[in-house]
């Protein structure tokens, strides 16, 4: 049962009953923070749209193109929710917690615990070394477009080898994610095997596709916001995408320098983050306001690499280490472990909301903690 004070800091919808009261969780699925009213929507805009699109018959091929074109998009913020869920938890009872990571495991096509190893506890917490699978230095053209078309299929490899030591490891302590990793993997089997036999054809190119090209997106993104940054630097280790429409439809995912310092801290306190404790002290070149003149300038046009200061870029980037990928501790407890964790909470109260305690992520429920209750970082 959460005690009082998580919910006094998680409790952002205004008043769950007696629930809010007693600070046991509610019976219905309450939201930890109002915003995710948003991500709800995007949820039910894409099972909504995809179930009519499965249901219309698109003879044409520009209508199919259409189609294809919609559930990739609506496919790629599912794997962005994930990416948020992963590192804060959408609502309070850990039962919905559960039921929802099932869901968007659904919507994506791939096991939602599948993102802690990788990204949260490899990536993070070890930012372009040799422990972290999704190193940017792993891509080496001397044509970006071949760098940014192979990067997706260059660490592939080793995501899937980081994620079997790590549910391993967790299965042989009776950890709570790796039972949650088999509820994930169930739920899209499920619905894989009954898709397959409805209709197999229409599966393929209005689910599977789309999921897969959306999970090679978001994945790929990595490459965008770090090739070139210094990884050991305060700020400048991460690249920004600040532009508004971006950040609306991708829950402000393009506020990368503050997520990577405070990944425990809700997507939507990203921007006045980033405006108080990064942008002063970042360099300018980091802050992009379009992805897309980045992608073309950078990526298509035929451009050297360069460093996110417009020096030349030299093998194995700035401060980047080389060398196969190194093992890290898979039985370790934490989900959000990062050398920028905010174990006193100072995110929230630079974002203008309350301090929170340590755990305040959410996570919990993943932990290993019997009874519920936040565990330090």
């Amino acid at each position: 049962v959460p005690t009082k004070g998580w919910m006094e800091d998680t409790g952002r919808l205004p008043g769950f009953g007696r629930a809010a009261a007693t600070g046991r969780p509610p019976s219905w699925p309450a939201l930890r923070h109002r915003e995710d009213l948003r991500t709800l929507l995007f949820c039910v805009v894409h099972f909504a749209t995809a179930a009519l699109l499965w249901r219309q018959q698109l003879l044409t091929w520009p209508a199919r193109c259409v189609a294809f074109c919609w559930t990739t998009c609506t496919a790629f913020q599912g794997t962005v929710v994930v990416h948020n869920c992963a590192h804060c938890s959408m609502f309070v009872d850990p039962a919905h917690n559960s039921a929802w990571f099932m869901l968007i495991s659904v919507w994506t096509g791939a096991a939602a615990t599948a993102y802690v190893p990788g990204h949260n506890l490899g990536h993070h917490k070890y930012l372009q070394t040799r422990q972290d699978v999704l190193r940017t230095n792993k891509v080496r053209h001397r044509y970006q477009l071949f760098n940014l078309l192979s990067y997706f299929p260059r660490v592939l490899p080793a995501i899937f080898r980081n994620d079997s030591r790590y549910f391993a490891a967790q299965q042989a302590l009776s950890r709570p994610i790796h039972r949650q990793f088999r509820l994930d993997t169930t739920a899209v089997a499920s619905a894989y095997v009954c898709l397959l036999f409805i209709n197999w054809h229409r599966f393929l190119w209005l689910i599977f596709v789309p999921q897969a090209l959306a999970k090679g997106a978001i994945v790929t993104l990595n490459l965008l916001q770090h090739d070139g940054c210094d990884p050991r630097h305060a700020v400048n280790h991460s690249r920004n995408f600040v532009g508004p429409l971006l950040n609306w439809l991708c829950l402000n995912n393009g506020y990368h320098a503050a997520h990577h310092l405070w990944p425990g801290a809700h997507w939507s306190r990203l921007p006045a983050l980033h405006a108080r404790r990064v942008q002063p002290a970042n360099h300018p070149a980091l802050d992009q306001p379009c992805i897309l003149t980045y992608l073309l300038r950078t990526f298509v046009l035929p451009t050297r690499r360069s460093n996110y200061d417009g020096s030349p870029y030299t093998e194995p980037g700035i401060n980047g280490d080389d060398g196969p990928d190194l093992p890290w501790a898979y039985d370790q407890p934490d989900l959000n472990g990062t050398a920028h964790c905010d174990p006193g909470g100072d995110a929230a109260a630079d974002a203008g909301g309350p301090r929170r305690p340590p755990g305040a992520d959410g996570l919990a429920w993943l932990r290993d903690a019997s009874d519920g209750r936040p565990k330090a970082e």
